[in-house]
């Protein structure tokens, strides 16, 4: 038993027998009846508290790391979650609800995790009651995902023209989908934290975008939908909340996935089919599930290529998880070049490290941090005439990556090098040295 349950448990046995003594008195029975019914009185408490234990279990979080964690996940497997109705689980500290969420994992539409958000001082350890709740979870939305296909359109020369967007769960990329012919809204996939919003091209260039956030409310319902007399999107000009900042063309954008083949980039391009799906939308975690089957690069064929790209509530990083089902050893990913950044790489020897860049490589010519990273010891560093590349290779056919973006238009943004720099440090500690949990029952 944890603590708080022992606490309950003493002070429901106290209650429950004091309320018998006082009916065993008023009954008028004699000494020897009173000790016979005081031992099944006993007996009965001890079966009533060891049934309401089942209810509430304590995990403990500990930070080990000299840097503090605000809004960091902490994800429960459901299997570890005995005795409670998860759909009813709830995470408090000191009587306190925090912002929790039911996980889909694995992306086969069943709940595997219960997740909740945590704040962790440097070399702090916290205690977190789980228990059932009567209340809904009616937190307030801090991710988003979606991805939405035109209805009612008219198709003229391979545009779908007219019509309107709607957000589905699931599509299937239509057989010859090209860039630009406004079948999907945003192009493909996006998704969405307080601080920043990222997208990738679900058509043949399959390279990812970022979108800067002014606000940090959920923007991404509203992006997409409006044109101007140009046939352009008006998320290319600046709006209240933000715009499209970042310059792509044929590079590796914003940690985009693809082949290493003989020291050239071969992306996403010739697959046979493609199946999109929004596996989780907030409130604290979302995700984007992409699965492509038959790929061809060089003279492979991949059968399956699984993506997975997520955010969490209060975080900047889109970690990508990767599952490869074939024998090709080296892939890639990396960021995109630009004239007038700053390029910086961390050392570690081993564990997490990254690539980043800082400067002014946005669309309206600000500053912006953009950043890679990775976790191999066999990774090499290179670059092209249009980006910098971080080898990738499967460990057990699966690979993990994150990046991120740091706007210094975002709401109390990042406005020098020097905080970028301090900022990426950070999120490497938080890497190399994760919560550690333990749960007591």
């Amino acid at each position: 038993m944890t603590m708080s349950i022992v606490h309950k448990t003493i002070r429901t046995e106290l209650t429950l027998l004091k309320i018998c003594t006082v009916f065993l008195e008023q009954k008028g029975m004699d000494k020897m009846s009173r000790k016979i019914n005081y031992l099944s009185i006993i007996l009965i408490m001890f079966l009533f508290v060891s049934c309401g234990s089942d209810k509430e279990f304590t995990i403990s979080v500990a930070n080990d790391s000299v840097v503090n964690y605000i809004d960091e996940i902490v994800s429960i497997p459901v299997k570890e979650v005995i005795g409670i109705d998860v759909n009813k689980a709830a995470a408090f500290i000191d009587g306190k609800q925090l912002e929790s969420q039911l996980v889909d994992i694995n992306n086969d539409g069943k709940v595997d995790n219960f997740a909740f958000l945590l704040d962790l001082d440097a070399n702090q350890t916290k205690s977190i009651s789980i228990r059932e709740t009567k209340s809904k979870r009616n937190f307030k939305q801090r991710v988003h995902a979606e991805i939405s296909e035109k209805r009612d359109y008219k198709l003229v020369d391979g545009v779908y023209t007219g019509g309107k967007f709607v957000p589905v769960k699931r599509t299937k990329i239509p057989k010859g989908h090209i860039d630009h012919n406004l079948y999907y809204k945003c192009e493909g996939p996006c998704w969405e934290s307080e601080k920043v919003a990222y997208r990738f091209y679900i058509d043949q260039r399959n390279a990812t975008d970022i979108y800067g956030k002014k606000v940090s409310e959920m923007v991404l319902p509203n992006v997409g939908h409006t044109y101007n007399k140009f046939g352009n999107e008006m998320y290319h000009t600046m709006q209240d909340w933000g715009m499209d900042i970042f310059k792509v063309g044929n590079s590796l954008g914003m940690g985009s996935f693809a082949a290493l083949v003989d020291g050239k980039v071969e992306m996403l391009t010739k697959r046979d089919s493609v199946i999109c799906t929004i596996t989780n939308d907030g409130p604290i975690y979302a995700s984007v599930n992409t699965k492509y089957y038959g790929w061809e690069f060089g003279n492979q064929k991949i059968e399956i290529i699984d993506a997975t790209h997520s955010i969490v509530a209060g975080s900047r990083l889109t970690k990508c998880n990767v599952s490869i089902s074939g024998n090709y050893y080296t892939y890639c990913t990396g960021i995109a070049k630009h004239n007038g950044t700053e390029f910086t790489k961390s050392n570690n020897k081993n564990g997490w490290n990254y690539i980043a860049l800082w400067g002014n490589q946005t669309s309206v010519n600000d500053n912006l941090g953009i950043a890679l990273f990775y976790n191999n010891l066999n990774s090499t560093i290179t670059e092209d005439e249009l980006s910098y590349i971080v080898s990738l290779k499967p460990n057990d056919g699966k690979i993990k990556y994150y990046y991120a973006a740091c706007w210094e238009q975002e709401l109390n943004g990042i406005k020098t090098e020097e905080k970028f720099i301090e900022y990426l440090n950070e999120e490497i500690v938080k890497l190399n040295k994760p919560l550690k949990t333990k749960i007591f029952k």
